[in-house]
């Protein structure tokens, strides 16, 4: 049975078109509907047990994370976890506004071979501005910055690493290596860098790049630009309780965007 035919069963018969009518046992028995359902969505976006209850949530399932993960590991799509790990104890810092802070920084795309940075909100992990380039510049990076200002406001201060792109601390430094600052400071942007062999202190950036490089493995999207109108539209993100960040801007900044 198709995805399409699964969704037309739950709108007919509602969830107990995705169950077998069993009795006798304390869990919900799922019928191979809505097993198709949990799968498809692993096999598209490989998602965990937990995000995948939430994506389902909203279309009005109640399913357990815990027999989304049975399901999972069942299928053969995740490896039992036996000894469960504490998890790290991270502090993880967050202003508490929108354009409080912009991270910033570029990665090498394998998918297409070329060069690719974005700039996201802080707050609300919002990519507020995003390009293809051949070249990691400071110019490219300040197009780029210029393009989100555009679209979603001036942000107060701009995290970076150290990168020849954003900044140099050398002495005889080229032109383009202080352009980045010194248009920052024309702009009344405080420029934030990022401490070294400290990645966390720009790890929203950087956790970016590899969910897109995970994600965009799968063969659901066709270009960066659809990866990103994803993430921001439609990718629930955990550390938003479940919500895309379009959707936590538009709650703080009480403003649409296009």
């Amino acid at each position: 049975m198709t995805i399409s035919k699964i969704m037309q069963s739950y709108k007919e018969f509602g969830w107990d078109g995705l169950k077998d009518h069993k009795t006798g046992r304390s869990e919900t028995i799922l019928n191979q509907n809505a097993v198709e359902i949990i799968l498809d969505i692993r096999r598209r976006h490989r998602y965990g047990a937990c995000h995948i209850k939430q994506i389902l949530k909203r279309k009005g399932f109640a399913i357990s994370h815990r027999q989304i993960d049975k399901i999972l590991v069942q299928n053969g799509m995740v490896e039992p976890n036996i000894k469960k790990q504490k998890p790290h104890k991270w502090v993880r810092y967050e202003l508490p506004n929108p354009n409080d802070l912009w991270h910033t920084d570029w990665s090498y795309d394998p998918f297409s071979g070329t060069n690719v940075s974005v700039y996201i909100d802080d707050r609300t992990r919002l990519i507020t501005s995003h390009g293809v380039f051949k070249r990691q510049t400071a110019e490219n990076s300040l197009a780029l910055l210029h393009s989100g200002i555009a679209e979603c406001g001036k942000p107060k201060a701009v995290m970076t690493d150290q990168g020849s792109q954003y900044y140099s601390n050398h002495p005889n430094a080229k032109q383009e290596n202080t352009m980045f600052r010194a248009t920052l400071d024309i702009l009344g942007i405080k420029h934030s860098l990022a401490r070294v062999n400290r990645p966390q202190t720009n790890g929203k950036v950087e956790r970016f790049f590899r969910t897109y490089k995970e994600e965009y493995a799968t063969g659901s999207f066709s270009s960066f630009g659809d990866y990103i109108k994803h993430y921001n539209e439609v990718r629930l993100h955990m550390s938003l309780h479940y919500k895309t960040p379009k959707e936590v801007w538009e709650e703080l900044k009480c403003k649409p965007l296009s």
